[in-house]
């Protein structure tokens, strides 16, 4: 039996990374979308990282943006994983206020495309979308589904 195939979007966020090491450790071949930029912010996963031409590696990076379907399009279809744990977004408070446009691009339709292209193929896999807990506002913790 393979390994199981994961992709992790926002897999050099804190999250990303914590989730990145647990399923090399439990034996997943996993897959993380990092968006491209003029200098690597890949520091929470530089320990995880080995050359890419070895084939015992298990973590494999793509270049990729929730703000651009076809290259979702392009991994998800490249990588065809068994499970997706989508984690990008905005996560700075402070710069989601600044560039409130922008935020809501990523957050909701950055989700909104990976789920598009998810469709598209017919994905069977499991998804799992995790959002910040300040999308409830001021109530009171813990918060489940039935939070007003």
């Amino acid at each position: 039996m393979s390994a199981k195939r994961t992709l992790i979007t926002g897999v050099t966020g804190q999250d990303g990374s914590y989730l990145a090491e647990r399923l090399l450790a439990e034996g997943h071949a996993v897959h993380g979308l990092v968006r491209r930029a003029s200098t690597f912010n890949t520091s929470r996963i530089d320990h995880l990282y080995r050359d890419p031409h070895d084939p015992s590696v298990g973590l494999r990076l793509h270049f990729g943006d929730v703000l651009d379907a076809s290259t979702l399009l392009a991994v998800v279809s490249e990588v065809d994983p068994d499970e997706i744990y989508h984690l990008a977004a905005q996560s700075h408070v402070r710069v989601s206020f600044d560039v409130p446009v922008q935020t809501g691009d990523v957050t909701a339709l950055g989700t909104l495309r990976l789920l598009e292209v998810l469709r598209a193929l017919q994905y069977r896999g499991r998804f799992v979308h995790a959002s910040s807990s300040e999308m409830f506002g001021n109530a009171s913790c813990p918060q489940r589904e039935s939070t007003p």
